[in-house]
Formats: C-alpha cells, sequence, structure tokens
C-alpha cells in the first residue's frame, strides 16, 4: 500500500525543515511513503530546505496561484503515481504528524473514504475569541449545506483514499478545506472526524488571510457560493419564499389601508409589493434552471469520475 503525505508551502522555510523532520518513515500496513512539497511560488529558501532533505518529489509554481491550485497539483500526482492514500499537512508545522496513522487508519480499514484531523479550537492559545467563535460557526454552517457534521471543516490536516482523490474537484480559489467537505457528501463518500494535536504558534501570520475579518468576509462569501453550487434549487427556493411572504406583507398593508379609507393612496406599497413579487418569480425560475444545471454537473462528474479510473487504472 502506498501513501503520498503531501505539504503545501509558501514561504515556509522557517518551518518546512521540522515539519520534514516530523514525518513518520514507517506506519504499519504502509509499504511505501512518499514526501511530495508542493511549492505555491515561495521566493525564500524552502526549495531548497526540501531539496537538501531529500524529498521524493517537489511540485513548484513559477507564481503563487492559491492554496487550492497547490492542493489540486498534489491530488492530481498521487493519482498520476498510483497512490491508496493521500495525507495533506500544512507546511507551516501547526499539525502534529505523530497523528498520521491515526487519520489513515479509517482508510486503511475501509470505514471511510476521508479522515480530517479535528483540533481543539478552544483550547488553541493563539486564536483569538473572535477567530475560535468563527471557526464553530463555519463548521456549523457546513455541516448544515453538506450534511456532515464536522467538526473542523477547516481544518488541512486530511487523508483521503483513492476512491476520494477519483472524486475530487476544486473550484475555489482560496481554500480547498469546505469544498471537499461539501463534495464528499454529493459524492456520497463516508467522511469521519479524528482528534488530533498541534504545535502551538506565535504570532504566525497566516499566508491565506489579512486578518480574521478578512478570513471571515471570504469564507462566508464562499459558502455562499458552495450553497448557490451544489443546491441551487434549495438556494433559490429559500428566496424566492422569503421575497413572496414579503411582498404579500407589503401587498396586505396596502389592501387594509385600500378598503379602510376608500382607497386612497399607499400605491408606493402596491408599486413595491410588484417588484418583490416579480423578484420571487424570478428565484423561483433561478431555482429551475439551477436544478437543470446541478442535475447536468453530476452527470458531468460521472463521466470525469470513469475516465480517471480508465486513465489511473482503478
Amino acid at each position: 500500500m502506498k501513501l503520498v503525505i503531501q505539504i503545501p508551502c509558501y514561504n515556509e522555510q522557517d518551518s518546512i525543515l521540522e515539519v520534514l523532520e516530523s514525518l513518520p518513515k514507517k506506519l504499519n500496513k504502509i509499504d511505501e511513503i512518499l514526501v511530495v512539497v508542493l511549492d505555491d511560488g515561495s521566493c525564500d529558501n524552502t526549495i531548497k530546505i526540501a531539496q537538501d532533505f531529500g524529498v521524493n518529489k517537489i511540485i513548484s509554481s513559477s507564481i503563487n496561484r492559491g492554496l487550492s491550485y497547490t492542493f489540486m497539483s498534489g491530488v492530481n500526482y498521487a493519482l498520476e503515481i498510483e497512490a491508496d492514500i493521500l495525507v495533506n499537512i500544512d507546511g507551516d508545522n501547526q499539525y502534529c504528524a505523530n497523528d498520521i496513522e491515526k487519520l489513515i487508519t479509517p482508510i486503511i480499514e475501509k470505514s471511510c473514504d476521508v479522515v480530517i484531523g479535528a483540533r481543539n479550537i478552544k483550547n488553541i492559545k493563539s486564536f483569538s475569541f473572535f477567530k475560535k467563535a468563527m471557526q464553530k460557526f463555519g463548521s456549523m454552517m457546513v455541516k448544515l449545506i453538506s450534511g456532515i457534521d464536522v467538526k473542523d471543516a477547516a481544518s488541512g490536516f486530511r487523508a483521503f483514499s483513492k476512491d476520494a482523490l477519483l472524486h475530487m474537484n476544486v473550484f475555489n480559489p482560496f481554500s480547498y478545506t469546505i469544498e471537499t467537505i461539501v463534495q464528499a457528501k454529493n459524492k456520497n463518500l463516508k467522511v469521519e472526524n479524528v482528534d488530533i494535536r498541534i504545535n502551538e504558534q506565535k504570532n504566525r501570520k497566516s499566508r491565506l488571510f489579512k486578518n480574521d475579518f478578512d478570513y471571515m468576509f471570504k469564507q462566508a462569501k464562499n459558502l455562499i457560493r458552495f450553497f448557490i453550487i451544489y443546491r441551487p434549487a434549495r438556494f433559490f427556493i429559500i428566496n424566492a419564499f422569503m421575497f413572496f411572504f414579503l411582498g404579500l406583507i407589503i401587498a396586505f398593508r396596502y389592501l387594509w389601508f385600500f378598503f379602510n379609507f376608500d382607497g386612497n393612496g399607499h400605491i408606493q406599497s402596491l408599486i413595491l409589493a410588484s417588484i418583490i413579487f416579480i423578484l420571487s418569480f424570478v428565484c423561483f425560475i433561478l431555482a429551475i434552471v439551477g436544478d437543470l444545471l446541478s442535475i447536468n454537473r453530476k452527470l458531468l462528474e460521472d463521466i470525469q469520475y470513469k475516465l480517471r479510473c480508465e486513465k489511473y487504472k482503478k
């Protein structure tokens, strides 16, 4: 059984060596371990350190393309070399590499397809109260959208089976973490949470966002986008009913004044109600169109899956 451990990196010269040194050399029921460094256009000594350490493979981009692109380059490589399991661990040395065995065990036992390493968010000292609250709220929203009970939706410490990799598609340029969870549900892949440890860090700035508010804005935007992409009918139907009931309230207000005051005034309420009813109808039409497009997307993904299976001889 072949295991690939991939490490996405962007200017991680201060921590990459610690990560590489902490990786396990042997694991139960694993015949081969390959370490792959995914460099996202680093302009420091990250690549040189990885080369000197002697990693099995370095996949480097000439420019900074973003975490999702970097992650998918590792997924494609793992499929090319016919890996059975892929483990993703970040290059900032946040996660305890000794827990890799805990991540891959459920996949080896074939009890699930995706394993997410769940941090104990409330005990992470480097996280502000606001960030902890946002992490918890984000996981709740992911559960609402995907239907999967996820403890730590933003965790970058994960393991994937080969079948999960064959199904994988990531469109969002910001991060793969949430989208892969939503896709797992759509593909009927089983997801499991495993409690993991972290290496406490101090004053390390994120490479993905400027501050907590920037993180909140980007994740909120992505959650809405995923809702539209993967649940279009539900998203637009909800909006259609919201507009419809709002229009009813304003229309009843106009009718109340019309019958009680001989129809004088408040024509603005009638106009506003008409506009809102039109918006409700538009959302209803978008729900139908979105559902049809969603069916078409699923059919295309099924074709892609079959082509990948044939290409990678699964």
